[in-house]
């Protein structure tokens, strides 16, 4: 857990490193002439996030913010203030709560308790390696189960963003969880106890420093996503990369509840439809990133391990441990981890035959509802 608020500045610094988006379902939504919606009065809200200016997240989001005033007439605005302009990583829930901005950025993994059964899709092997499958899932389980976290902050959810799940890049082969007996690692992923469990040492380093950490032999192994081997040139130090898919990154945004509460109900329902539509070209993006990533990978001499199946299970297994722990620890907070795991595995059957296109479509064209009940 104590990694896990350090993800959330990488998530958006390494954003900055997206491709430009092709011709898809998310440019065929943005580019659509639906007709205009007429309001009563116009609307300007605040956005607040922490990303740098030079991040390509904040330009994504523009675009569905644009698209939501251009559908209005210009009725409703969302003014942007970025790089922490309005508060910082950390602050997302109390600053949305307290009124600073109308809708933002609210990082779950800042928080230390209230999240148990959100955080469960951050466990090893528990959500889908497709973010696509993942994003739906998220979204069916926030309206029955997941919003409640959110609303007891005082907020209401917005969209979220997951992201592909961590592998990982090591000096040396890692083929199988024995492997990692031994190395020291670092490792951004949710899995309590895993360490003492596989017999290795986690090693906390800043992201500047995560290079010369290879180079000097202070840490064999990163367990990261692409979004941050790439830029930082891990690949440079560690020849090999093993497609372990442990479980997915996410960037959450909220809304602050008497904002949206306050907006006339067509809007209400324009805003909450057009959540998921953002959250799912943010997955678009980083899914294409993550494409091009192999090839330079390829290019700079790194070996790709790929698992099969057996070897997948070995891994799944190795962490099983881990999941239980969390399962208990849920347990204790007066919540119940478990048949949540299993409502995800049964959504995952459910939408498991459609294409990456399909979801996308599935998100643009029925959002899920009811994660804000108006």
């Amino acid at each position: 857990m104590k990694h896990l608020k350090s993800i959330c500045l990488g998530l958006t610094l390494l954003i900055a490193w997206l491709p430009v988006q092709a011709a898809s379902p998310v440019d065929q939504w943005l580019s659509s002439s639906e007709p205009k919606l007429t309001l009563n009065e116009k609307t300007e809200w605040k956005f607040a996030h922490p990303a740098p200016p030079a991040s390509h997240l904040p330009p994504v989001w523009q675009k569905g913010f644009d698209w939501l005033q251009a559908k209005t007439g210009d009725a409703f605005q969302l003014k942007v203030y970025g790089s922490g302009a309005l508060y910082g990583m950390a602050g997302g829930f109390k600053a949305i709560r307290a009124g600073i901005a109308d809708y933002g950025t609210c990082y779950t993994v800042t928080e230390a308790t209230g999240f148990e059964l959100y955080k469960t899709f951050h466990l090893p092997h528990v959500a889908p390696a497709n973010p696509y499958l993942t994003a739906r899932i998220i979204n069916e389980l926030m309206a029955t189960r997941l919003k409640a976290e959110f609303n007891r902050q005082g907020v209401y959810p917005a969209h979220v963003m997951p992201l592909r799940p961590l592998s990982l890049m090591s000096k040396e082969a890692i083929r199988v969880p024995e492997d990692l007996r031994g190395k020291k690692i670092l490792s951004y992923m949710n899995a309590p106890g895993a360490a003492e469990a596989l017999g290795y040492s986690e090693v906390n380093v800043p992201f500047p420093e995560i290079y010369s950490a290879l180079q000097q032999g202070l840490i064999d192994v990163v367990v990261w996503i692409d979004m941050g081997f790439i830029p930082f040139k891990i690949y440079e130090q560690a020849k090999f990369y093993t497609a372990i898919n442990i479980a997915p990154a996410t960037i959450e945004t909220c809304f602050n509840r008497t904002s949206f509460d306050r907006l006339e109900g067509p809007l209400k329902q324009l805003v909450y439809d057009t959540q998921q539509k953002i959250g799912i070209s943010v997955v678009e993006a980083t899914e294409k990133f993550a494409s091009s990533a192999r090839d330079t990978f390829v290019k700079n001499g790194v070996e790709i391990i790929e698992l099969g199946n057996e070897q997948q299970a070995l891994w799944k297994k190795a962490f099983e441990p881990s999941v239980e722990q969390w399962m208990q620890r849920c347990e204790q907070a007066g919540k119940d981890c478990r048949s949540l795991v299993t409502e995800i595995k049964q959504l995952e059957k459910k939408y498991s035959g459609l294409s990456d296109q399909e979801l996308i479509r599935l998100a643009i064209e029925d959002p899920v509802q009811g994660i804000i009940e108006f």
